[in-house]
């Protein structure tokens, strides 16, 4: 653990000022559909309040009670959005902001970052703005960051246990992060933006019944906030197509035992091994001396990430006519990085997210706008990347799981896909003169690495500590590139009884697979986050998907959209995932996992007296 922020001193004995940022988000995620002027759908759909933003306004209820304290919700979205303000109300918030105003309609993250930052400082003196880690309906994680960046604040998330204290006469947040890869420590001065976890308390709900009247919510316009002209969002959805349906369903018959030979015969059938020379290549070294460069920050270098980031990289960087820089962090081990896909290399010798945004944006205006900012979709590269879409004015297209360069005439520029809605994907392009993106990595393929790949140039940035903040060491909460990369995901669902996952043990080692999980069941810490697969979570591609008492939500089947197969067990024949799997068995998911073992254990039986006889 790192020294202290500032010397311990005695508990906060008051409330603070507290902001909840909440959204209203289409129940079930929406259609999908684009209106007749090219937004996503809203109008005519359920709505309410963002399941993740629940969290907030609990957080924020509690952490201002007490003398002094005072909790106001804020949102922004055409008229019918007051809903979720009252029923913020009617959990305990004391005051709304209601941001409403034709020119906002279809607003991106940035101009959404813009309007609430505006409004904050007109309206409010909060020390504490909480906001939902994500949004189910788009999954950007980036209003936090950028509102943060807007006003000059502290950000951490995602935040589970939180606790306020009086330190030397300062207010200090103290908290346990829960990333993508585990769990740390870290105190930040206050005020700050803080993005609240899932499991870090019951999100706030109440009956519409109960929900006051409008007379405490005050409703903000642009012209309330003296911003006028027109409003050009830097990112737009530029199309929107249902997935592919790739599967078809092969629901089984016959006795248990009958089933499971059948579907390891389905299985076996549908596996291709993928050979190297089947992958795409990484495109060749750029070693022209042109100015433009793709940046691409590249994560903890021990996982896949930046390999299978580096090649889209190189991907991207070769319609463009740049090359590629990889942004590393302190200690990487860079050998293999012009083999994956990078030209050169810029190192920081620090990690603290706003500080390594200042720094990259310090670096960017010495060496020219890049074209192109990538990173992969973990909660650094979320945070810095967002940042620097506030410093560079520029649209954040997030959690993309593919990515690619067109060229109208006019010059290249990237779209993104990204799940939206029930089975559908939506298509997301920039109007940026820098084009910013996150992308989810165990979506991306690993492509043949270049051959005889060399030293690269390499560079080092200085990256200044962040005085608000300080960090502990992480603890890993599972082997995170472990999943990426599994060759067998075996997913549980509620249907699992937590308290028999040592059943599944045997059939996981006899697969060599990889534990993953439904978010109901992350959420309940049955598994942890790092293992929850869906439209707001991970993305992965194994050959093999056996989801175990999984019903089949498109939000979480989006996350193995890419699996060659997925084999689905579950007792109820009508249950969703025989819809979206390739072969499916009706059974108990404990009787199944008991007769494939047995099954997995005679053929590899089988296979071993043959080896033996050909003296393999």
């Amino acid at each position: 653990m790192t020294e202290p922020l500032i010397p311990p001193g005695g508990g906060a004995a008051s409330g603070l000022r507290t902001v909840a940022l909440v959204k209203q988000v289409p129940l079930d995620g929406g259609s999908g559909d684009l209106d007749p002027d090219g937004r996503l759908r809203r109008i005519g759909q359920d709505a309410e309040m963002n399941p993740w933003c629940r969290r907030a306004v609990t957080q924020a209820v509690r952490l201002a009670a007490g003398p002094g304290g005072h909790s106001t919700a804020v949102t922004m979205g055409p008229s019918r959005a007051v809903d979720v303000l009252r029923e913020a109300l009617a959990c305990g918030v004391q005051s709304a902001l209601h941001l409403t105003d034709p020119g906002w309609a279809g607003a991106d993250c940035l101009v959404t970052a813009k309007a609430l930052a505006a409004a904050l400082e007109a309206h409010t003196d909060a020390e504490a703005i909480l906001v939902g880690r994500s949004s189910v309906d788009g999954n950007t994680t980036a209003i936090g960051p950028m509102v943060a960046e807007l006003l000059g604040l502290p950000f951490v998330g995602a935040a589970l246990d939180i606790d306020v204290a009086e330190e030397g006469g300062v207010r200090v947040l103290r908290t346990t992060l829960q990333s993508e890869e585990g769990r740390r420590a870290v105190r930040v001065a206050l005020p700050a933006v803080i993005a609240v976890a899932e499991r870090s308390c019951r999100g706030a709900k109440a009956p519409s019944d109960i929900w006051p009247g409008t007379d405490r919510i005050r409703t903000v316009s642009r012209q309330d906030l003296g911003h006028t002209g027109p409003v050009t969002s830097p990112t737009r959805v530029t199309g929107v197509r249902r997935q592919a349906r790739v599967r078809t369903p092969v629901v089984l018959s016959g006795t248990l035992d009958e089933q499971v030979e059948q579907a390891l015969d389905l299985w076996e059938s549908r596996t291709q091994p993928a050979a190297a020379a089947d992958r795409e290549p990484v495109p060749p070294r750029h070693r022209a001396t042109a100015f433009e460069r793709i940046l691409a920050l590249t994560g903890p270098p021990e996982t896949a990430e930046p390999r299978a980031l580096l090649g889209e990289a190189a991907a991207v960087a070769a319609r463009f006519g740049a090359r590629v820089t990889a942004v590393a962090l302190p200690g990487a081990d860079t050998r293999d990085f012009g083999a994956w896909g990078s030209d050169e290399l810029l190192v920081l010798n620090g990690d603290a997210p706003r500080s390594a945004a200042a720094a990259l944006h310090a670096w960017i205006m010495e060496h020219g706008r890049p074209p192109a900012l990538l990173g992969s979709a973990r909660s650094w590269e979320r945070e810095v990347l967002s940042r620097l879409a506030v410093r560079l004015d520029s649209g954040l297209m997030s959690d993309l799981v593919a990515i690619e360069a067109r060229d109208d005439g006019l010059g290249p520029w990237l779209v993104g896909t990204k799940p939206s809605g029930q089975s559908a994907l939506a298509e997301i392009g920039s109007l940026s003169t820098v084009q910013i993106a996150t992308l989810r990595t165990g979506s991306l393929p690993l492509r043949t690495p270049r051959p005889g790949a060399g030293p690269l140039p390499m560079r080092q940035l200085d990256v200044a500590p962040d005085p608000a903040l300080r960090a502990g060491p992480l603890v890993p909460d599972a082997n995170y590139d472990a999943l990426e990369r599994a060759r067998v995901v075996i997913g549980v669902g509620q249907g699992v009884d937590p308290v028999r996952y040592a059943e599944l043990e045997p059939l996981r080692l006899l697969l060599d697979a990889e534990l993953a999980a439904t978010r109901k069941v992350t959420d309940a810490g049955r598994l942890p986050h790092s293992r929850q697969l869906g439209v707001t979570a991970r993305a992965v591609a194994p050959e093999l998907y056996l989801a175990l008492g999984i019903s089949g939500s498109t939000n979480h089947m989006s996350g193995v959209e890419r699996a060659a197969t997925v084999l689905a067990v579950n007792h109820d024949a009508g249950a969703p995932v025989f819809q979206q799997c390739d072969i499916g068995i009706v059974a108990d998911w404990a009787a199944a996992v008991e007769a494939l073992c047995a099954a997995l254990e005679k053929r590899r039986r089988l296979t071993d007296g043959l080896s033996g006889e050909r003296g393999d």
